[in-house]
């Protein structure tokens, strides 16, 4: 019988960077869902019209990062893995920073708020960004 590719990836050195990923993106990912839970609320109140569009934007953009730091992370982990071009990949990473920071222009945030939800993921950001180094600047072959 053959090890299944989570069992091998949990016993495989690369399971810290599994680890890191939770522990810096889980906070976030858990307000988005929040985020989009309340997406309906949010148009249906007395709310300015322009403050619904801007929550609706930062929790797009939101997804897009989350969607370039998941191709970041699987790279790292399965390095032999295909995953979104670099191209899109920083794109999408620095919409999600964007969004990221403007969510915390715009909303006070405790610290312990701040550390977890603005903090922890730009720094996992960075250092996947920093493991990945080499797939993201590869140069196209002419």
């Amino acid at each position: 019988m053959s090890e299944s590719p989570l069992r091998r990836l949990l016993r495989s050195p690369r399971r810290v960077y599994l680890l890191e990923a939770v522990v810096c993106f889980g906070p976030l990912v858990i307000l988005l869902g929040l985020g989009l839970l309340q997406l309906p609320l949010v148009f249906a109140e007395d709310q300015p019209q322009g403050a619904a569009w801007l929550f609706s934007a930062l929790l797009l953009g939101g997804f897009c990062g989350l969607w370039g730091v998941s191709q970041l992370v699987l790279r790292v982990i399965q390095p032999q893995r295909q995953v979104g071009s670099p191209r899109a990949i920083v794109l999408m990473l620095l919409l999600g920073i964007g969004c990221l920071l403007g969510f915390y222009g715009r909303w006070q945030l405790s610290p312990s708020a701040t550390l977890m939800l603005i903090v922890l993921p730009l720094l996992g950001s960075a250092h996947f960004l920093f493991l990945a180094r080499d797939y993201l600047v590869r140069r196209p072959r002419a």
